[in-house]
């Protein structure tokens, strides 16, 4: 028996059990036994596939066996080798000229016939198994109805069946894939059935996450229920304890009363069998003048008796529970109504999506933004979600010049909750390369986990200002040495080369100039950008000049011990600092420009100092071939050195800045390069900005960008604001003048 399914077989035993069955055993049956001639029938199921591979495939070529072109020979060593292998084979020169060729299968010598391969014997029992297939399938795979013997093909190309007598005019398909009908139905039945595999396997595992859930949730339904109780138990408690204080209070205050009371009675008592016993004694009295003395002695004693007519404690007691404490009540049933609560959570996993920001820079601080969504695909507008992330590094990247990089390859990141459905996932990478960011929602993998990052070697300007592309030629900055930002958001830059102060706006163009009689001489050296008011100092006319915010000068003032002051800063009480390395000295002057004291400098350092700024605590500190640190009263605390490596020779400080968290932030200048050192108070470093694609060129004055409305001096997820406008970027920028590049340059510093 043959079918879709396989090939049964079927033998027929008759000789050897039939002849068991002999009279005497049919004898010991019984005489009603009728005489019998068994069968016993073997089926073996084999798989049709395997059986065609087996017996109806040549093992030399793996093709087919077929009755045209591909006809079964039986060789004498019993093997069966299709036509196209064994006229090959005989073609060969040794089959030429031995007249014999050798079986591919098992090597044994085979004569070649006169008449060569055709004239080998075929293989009848696979012809027959072969016509067996055949006429088992003609049923079963649809035939052209005017070329009945044709089997029909199938275009993989065009996806149509058709006729090969009948396409032979059209040809359509001549350069196609084209495979017989029975083959492709293979095919598609093949891939039918590994789409169907593939369907049941991914069921299954949605199953075993569905069921994996319900475990969950299950666990969680009894974690938050015994969470409850314990609350709740706590909540009791507490309740308890209140009661047992209240009613060892009452025990007390009634034990205090009652021996006061018992007290006041004992007294009573005593004094009343005093007074008796007296009084018996009184009867046998003759003496008129003891009488007298005694009745003397009981009116003073009923003077005094009558104090303790009223007892000394009362017996009030009361709990207020009812109108006295009626507010009080409600309010704790109020915050019992709202003590505790349950939190569910909408979130699919599945289609939440992390959005990676613009700028990922070593030693940084970076974030991506999580947006949550429904099972509907709605955002999410609360948050509360389980949110874990894992920062790795795959490949590290390294470089000296950069500055601090750690070796560990795992970041921690830091979830901040914005409670409207959005997540920041913030992280500091401290060493350069490709990163794996795993994020997970209740355990479960978001959309697009992990996300792929790369964190970038260099730190490069996010936006720059050097005033050539303005109409007028007189409009590039020329040798800007200090630079200064304003609360509205306003850069303000000291421009020395052209004796001005520009002024760029929130859009990055430059919206104003001012100039003056202060800033003549190719000599303003120093300025200071306040809340209301600018400062700015010219070392050739020694004049320290007050501006308004719109450029209009307020007043100036200068002092007799100024030798060559070089640069000038402001702390928190408006005292005016004047670094002098002419004097070799710091002056201190207050907000009326009267001076209160002076510190001198170490002659090691004097010579090269250049800059000066303040910190929130008003320390004072120097710039030169280190970090001098003084305090608000000009007292000598610590050197920093912010030079990378151990050649600190040619290297000075030239610009310092120091940000609201105590970050100091000072431009080096160095013989073979110049870049931009943040560290700490304590001189660790923090961060090196290197420019590496816009290299600086001494740069000398620095500052930070001050908080504006709406950010507060808060982190800035992605800075991407900043690569259009350096206005709307929050306090993690800073501002550089780069003197030999004649420009104005903004970086993000943490």
């Amino acid at each position: 028996l043959l079918d879709l399914d396989g090939i049964e077989f079927v033998y027929f035993m008759n000789s050897m059990l039939v002849a068991n069955f002999t009279a005497d055993s049919q004898q010991q049956l019984g005489s009603d036994t009728m005489p019998t001639s068994s069968t016993v029938v073997e089926t073996v199921s084999i798989n049709f596939e395997d059986f065609s591979e087996s017996f109806l495939t040549c093992a030399t070529c793996l093709c087919s066996f077929d009755s045209n072109r591909r006809k079964p020979k039986l060789l004498s060593c019993a093997h069966t080798v299709c036509t196209i292998c064994l006229d090959a084979i005989a073609e060969l020169p040794q089959s030429l000229e031995s007249g014999s060729f050798r079986c591919p299968i098992c090597r044994e010598t085979i004569p070649l016939p006169r008449g060569g391969v055709p004239a080998l014997p075929p293989s009848f029992l696979v012809n027959q198994l072969i016509d067996l297939m055949n006429n088992r399938r003609r049923d079963l795979i649809p035939k052209c109805s005017t070329h009945v013997s044709e089997e029909l093909l199938f275009c993989e190309t065009c996806d149509r069946v058709f006729c090969p007598c009948c396409n032979v005019e059209t040809n359509e398909c001549q350069n196609h894939t084209v495979v017989p009908f029975s083959i492709a139905i293979k095919r598609m039945s093949e891939i039918m059935l590994y789409k169907a595999n593939q369907c049941v396997k991914t069921l299954h595992r949605a199953g075993e996450n569905v069921k994996k859930e319900l475990k969950l949730l299950e666990e969680s339904g009894e974690r938050v229920a015994r969470d409850i109780d314990s609350s709740f138990l706590e909540l009791n408690l507490a309740i308890e304890r209140r009661r047992l204080e209240l009613l060892a209070k009452v025990r007390t205050i009634q034990q205090a009363k009652h021996q006061v009371l018992k007290d006041q009675l004992s007294i009573i008592e005593s004094e009343k069998i005093k007074i008796e016993r007296q009084c018996v004694e009184f009867q046998s009295e003759l003496n008129v003048r003891n009488i007298t003395r005694r009745i003397g002695a009981l009116n003073e004693k009923l003077d005094s008796s009558l104090s303790l007519v009223e007892p000394r404690e009362n017996s009030f007691i009361r709990y207020d529970s009812e109108d006295a404490c009626l507010e009080r009540r409600s309010t704790v049933e109020r915050l019992i109504g709202s003590y505790g609560a349950i939190t569910v959570s909408k979130t699919f996993p599945l289609l939440c999506q992390a959005q990676v920001g613009v700028v990922q820079v070593v030693n940084l601080r970076c974030s991506v933004r999580l947006t949550t969504v429904d099972y509907e695909g709605r955002n999410r507008v609360t948050g509360g979600d389980p949110v874990q992330a894992w920062l790795t590094c795959l490949e590290p990247r390294t470089d000296n010049t950069v500055g601090i990089q750690s070796s560990s390859r795992h970041c921690p990141v830091e979830v901040v909750d914005r409670d409207d459905g959005t997540y920041e996932l913030i992280y500091t990478p401290t060493v350069a390369g490709r990163y794996s960011l795993a994020v997970t929602i209740f355990g479960r993998p978001i959309k697009n986990s992990p996300l792929c990052l790369e964190v970038a070697l260099h730190n490069n300007p996010l936006w720059q200002y050097d005033g050539r592309d303005e109409l007028e030629p007189s409009s590039a900055l020329f040798q800007p040495v200090r630079v200064g930002c304003g609360p509205d958001g306003r850069l303000f830059v000291l421009d020395t080369g052209h004796n001005r102060i520009k002024t760029i706006a929130g859009d990055g163009q430059c919206k104003d100039q001012f100039g003056g009689p202060a800033l003549d001489g190719h000599s303003a050296v120093g300025l200071h950008v306040g809340s209301d008011r600018l400062l700015t100092l010219n070392w050739r006319s020694k004049l320290v000049t007050e501006w308004t915010l719109d450029g209009q000068a307020v007043k100036s003032f200068t002092f007799s011990e100024f030798v060559e002051p070089v640069d000038l800063a402001v702390d928190s009480r408006r005292r005016v600092v004047v670094l002098d390395t002419g004097a070799m000295k710091v002056f201190v002057f207050d907000h009326d420009d009267k001076p209160l004291f002076s510190f001198p400098l170490e002659a090691a350092s004097s010579a090269c100092a250049t800059s000066v700024t303040t910190s929130a605590d008003d320390h004072i500190l120097i710039g030169g071939t280190d970090v001098r640190v003084y305090d608000d009263d000009g007292r000598f605390l610590r050197s920093l050195v912010p030079v990378i490596g151990h050649d600190t020779a040619g290297y000075v400080v030239a610009g310092l800045a120091v940000d609201r968290q105590g970050l100091v932030l000072a431009t080096v200048c160095g013989r073979r390069s110049a870049y931009v050192a943040v560290f700490d108070q304590q001189g660790t470093l923090i961060n090196k900005i290197d420019s590496h694609d816009s290299r600086l060129r001494r740069p000398s004055g620095i500052c930070v960008k001050q908080a504006t409305a709406g950010h507060g001096g808060s982190f800035c997820s992605s800075c991407s604001a900043c690569l259009s406008s350096f206005s709307t970027c929050c306090c993690c920028c800073c501002f550089v003048a780069d003197l030999g590049n004649n420009c104005v340059k903004m970086y993000r510093y943490k």
